[in-house]
């Protein structure tokens, strides 16, 4: 009879639930390293796509200028001062939308030449009125990732 007491006895029926504080430390521990190894792929892959971005807005620009300079015989003169990106996207009517921190310039001292920049962080790609291929746009700030050639 003994046995049939403890059996019923609500007292000694226990049940656990949870997790431990140990268990619980291993977990963060392991999310933590794989975190670490991660990041700096996650920060490289952005990077790149700041990167293929501004290389396409400003191949956009460069082929915007060239129909400009097509009806008006010659580039965009801005007499040496840079122009932003509201001026940059009235006058060649185009609709560069840059990323967030990604800002656009473009200066031509004469109509003759131009250089167009792009920014992101520490990255500045630059392209310029000669034909777009193998070094134009180029990367200004030699940090680029994407495999661009250093200006």
């Amino acid at each position: 009879m003994a046995a049939k007491v403890r059996a019923m006895s609500p007292i000694r029926q226990s049940v656990k639930r949870g997790f431990t504080l140990m268990e619980l430390m291993v977990v963060v521990i392991i999310i933590g390293i794989i975190a670490a190894f991660g990041m700096p792929n996650y920060q490289k892959s952005v990077q790149k796509a700041h990167e293929r971005d501004m290389v396409a807005q400003l191949t956009m620009l460069h082929v915007a200028n060239l129909l400009y300079k097509s009806y008006n015989g010659r580039y965009w003169n801005t007499s040496g001062a840079d122009q932003a990106l509201a001026s940059i996207n009235s006058t060649l009517a185009i609709n560069i939308i840059p990323n967030a921190g990604t800002t656009y310039n473009y200066n031509s001292a004469d109509g003759s030449t131009f250089t167009a920049t792009a920014t992101w962080r520490t990255n500045i790609l630059r392209v310029t009125q000669v034909p777009i291929a193998w070094g134009n746009p180029c990367c200004q700030s030699k940090n680029c990732i994407s495999g661009l050639p250093n200006c």
